[in-house]
């Protein structure tokens, strides 16, 4: 958690299972790539890299706040 704070709730999803025919193509796409393991490790470290690339422009986000 980048606030600092205690997590005082959890949540769960649930998926329920849809008809393929009611979702749009670019739906089954990502459906499709994310049983890749390479793709959602290429996934996490884009996002890991907009996420430090953001806090090294705005180190002021690096502080806890109060």
């Amino acid at each position: 958690m980048i606030s600092g704070g205690k997590p005082t709730a959890t949540a769960t999803l649930v998926l329920e299972k849809t008809e393929d025919t009611q979702l749009s193509p670019r739906i089954l796409e990502l459906r499709r790539k994310i049983q890749s393991q390479d793709y959602l490790d290429n996934a996490i470290q884009r996002i890991a890299q907009v996420i430090s690339n953001h806090l090294i422009e705005d180190p002021e986000e690096l502080k806890f706040r109060d």
